[in-house]
């Protein structure tokens, strides 16, 4: 049995993906198949949804953060800590985890996600809660409303209130700043600004004697492009919802499988910094986590924390207290695996329960609309023709199968499993072709043929020949580099063709029958046949090629290049080596090796981003034509004539279609 048919949330997802072009095509009332759509794309979400293990963390002595010492151990040695070294305004830092083919973690990009305009309401409600003595209905007042109110009971406040009213007033200031970038997701942030810009915060200190109140409308929002600056992020990072890291880690120490994992780190824990947007921040991820990762210090707030919230906590897994993680990471040795298999095993069974049940507020859905319908006066329109129920049915079965196509082009293309012709992965495919490139160099066989006893004796014949600085190898070197964007175009076509492949077996038969049901209904060249062709021929797929990535400039080049270009080689007449190390094979083959792996690396991390653009730019074509195959009343008035619309069956006779669709998937998914 595959993964996909394995997971309960998948199998939900496909289920609806087969329902819902049936149902929506026997509807007329657009009211109806409205409230339909919207109860089947709650449950695609929530199918859809990775999986997330929380971190919850005390902070340590003198505020410092716990997660920013717990990269290095989870993630491996070399990454960089993903969260600043002191407390911070409290925000989120998702850690999106891709298992890939490699030997080290990759920070490919990283992103801001703001809060929507009904967040930061929910957001304000809590901190005027923690304000109190306020009138009946300050929650539901405007903002001028809400802050004049809190002008009053500033001077009577303590510091706990003054600190929910100082956290009002920059929330205020901050949605009026970002009011541009409010909902959205994946906007470009760089994460050395994102640490600079989190100042640590002190109430106690900062509260005294300062009135936070800014002017209402005095300031206005900085554009939709804005570029997210140190500044920038310093004045919008109250209406900023997460921090979103992709990361790539090598599959051996993660395997977690083409679901992935989000790593969500929430604002650390601090009795002593405690503050209501944090605090509301973090029961709002806890609630859409699977598990949860404590790491508890002398006061335990984090298990004081989850004792007092309400409703069904996410799994725990305890990790080790604070103080050892600040002072030695290796702690942490055993909790990536906890993670990767308690920790993922409760995230999928989670999104399976919420999956559940959104599918059934979706049945309920449909249910009453069947309802609406058996209410619906009797009509008497008339009755589909065979032909076109043929057409309506194959129509939604390519569109089944689209889905899951698109389900899978990640997997397919850039995940593990992914193999171009010859059986091996695009990450060893590119390897090979930069082992190869290195190896023809004409230096090794001048080198090689100097050898006498495997050491270097260099006679007049190869004096001219044998290269004594690093330069020749730089500037061969750098030329390798320049050729990667079309050596990883090449590996990334040879990836998608592969996948290509597979799929065009998989969708042999729906292709025949395409070709005996739809193709004859058109005499010629027909738009329409054409359009719907592209869902069982894939070949116009291999052609969606985004633009190639840029090769790395000349100072990642110079970073990456192993050898020093200030020294000698080794087998130089000047070079410091008494006892013929330096001349001897193996140091011509280490230094050919290291050249060998600096490349690879370069060219990893070349692939990475050409893989996840191709990924982005199939994914996006396939939804398209995703679209295009629901459109199935235009479809069949196209192929069968009869210029407009023609009447729908009779709404009972639909309510008694919808339902035996909904029995009969039922019925499939239980056996």
């Amino acid at each position: 049995m595959s993964l996909q048919s394995a997971d309960p949330a998948r199998r939900t997802r496909a289920r609806v993906d087969r329902l819902l072009p049936g149902i929506t095509a026997l509807l007329t009332d657009g009211a109806q198949r409205q409230q339909i759509d919207e109860a089947a794309g709650r449950v695609l979400r929530a199918a859809g949804e990775r999986p997330a293990v929380a971190l919850l963390a005390e902070a340590g002595l003198d505020h410092q953060v716990v997660s920013h010492r717990m990269w290095a151990p989870l993630l491996g040695d070399g990454m960089a800590a993903l969260t600043p070294a002191r407390t911070t305004i409290g925000y989120v830092t998702a850690v999106r985890l891709r298992p890939v083919a490699g030997e080290r973690a990759t920070v490919r990009k990283a992103t801001a996600a703001f809060l929507t305009r009904p967040e930061i309401l929910r957001c304000r409600a809590r901190l005027l809660a923690q304000i109190g003595d306020l009138p009946a209905g300050a929650a539901d007042a405007d903002w001028t409303t809400v802050l004049q109110l809190a002008r009053h009971v500033w001077d009577g406040a303590d510091s706990a209130r003054q600190a929910a009213i100082d956290e009002l007033a920059s929330l205020y200031r901050a949605q009026i700043f970002a009011e541009r970038f409010l909902g959205r997701d994946a906007v470009p942030v760089r994460l050395e600004a994102v640490h600079q810009a989190t100042m640590p915060v002190r109430w106690n200190e900062a509260a005294a004697g300062r009135r936070p109140f800014p002017e209402v409308g005095a300031a206005g929002p900085y554009d939709a492009d804005q570029d997210l600056s140190q500044n920038v992020l310093h004045r919008v990072f109250p209406a900023i919802r997460r921090i979103v890291l992709d990361v790539d880690v090598p599959d051996e120490r993660w395997p977690i499988g083409e679901d992935g994992l989000d790593l969500v780190d929430l604002p650390t824990l601090d009795g002593r910094l405690r503050t209501g947007r944090a605090e509301w921040l973090i029961e709002s991820e806890l609630a859409a986590a699977g598990a949860v990762v404590t790491v508890d210090g002398p006061q335990r707030e984090a298990e004081r924390l989850l004792d007092r919230l309400p409703g069904t906590l996410p799994v725990v897994l305890r990790g080790p207290d604070n103080y050892l993680v600040l002072r030695d990471g290796g702690a942490l040795a055993d909790l990536r695996g906890e993670i990767c298999k308690q920790g993922q095993a409760a995230c999928l069974t989670a999104r399976a329960q919420r999956t559940e049940a959104a599918y059934e507020r979706f049945r309920q859905t449909v249910r009453r609309v069947v309802a609406a319908l058996d209410e619906t006066p009797l009509a008497a329109p008339p009755m589909a023709s065979p032909r076109e129920m043929a057409v309506r049915d194959l129509l939604g079965r390519i569109g089944a199968e689209l889905s899951a196509m698109t389900d899978d082009v990640e997997r397919g293309i850039a995940g593990p499993q992914a193999t171009l012709a010859d059986g091996i992965t695009p990450y060893a495919a590119l390897r090979q072709w930069i082992t190869a490139q290195v190896y023809a160099w004409p230096q090794w066989p001048a080198l090689l043929s100097a050898l006498r006893n495997h050491v270097l004796a260099p006679g007049a014949r190869y004096a001219d020949e044998l290269p004594s600085t690093p330069k020749p190898f730089e500037s061969r070197f750098r030329a390798v580099v320049h050729e990667l964007p079309e050596a990883c175009a090449r590996v990334v076509d040879a990836a998608v063709e592969s996948w290509l492949r597979r799929w065009s077996v998989r969708a042999g038969p729906l292709k025949t029958e395409f070709f005996e049901v739809i193709a004859p209904l058109r005499d010629g060249p027909d738009e329409t046949v054409s359009q719907l062709r592209r869902g069982v021929q894939f070949g116009w797929l291999a052609e969606v090629r985004p633009e190639l990535p840029a090769a790395p400039d000349r100072a990642a080049i110079l970073a990456a290049f192993p050898l020093d270009p200030d020294r000698d080689l080794p087998w130089h007449e000047g070079a410091d080596d008494t006892g013929g190390h330096g001349r001897h094979l193996m140091t011509i083959m280490r230094i050919r090796r290291e050249l060998v792996v600096a490349a690879q690396r370069l060219g990893e991390e070349q692939l990475a981003g050409a893989l996840t653009g191709r990924v982005e730019a199939v994914r996006r074509k396939l939804r398209l034509q995703q679209q295009t195959q629901q459109h199935a009343d235009a479809h069949v008035r196209a192929l069968l004539g009869g210029g407009p619309a023609t009447p729908g069956v009779a709404p009972q006779a639909a309510a008694r279609r919808i339902e035996d669709l909904l029995d009969r998937a039922d019925a499939e998914d239980e056996r």
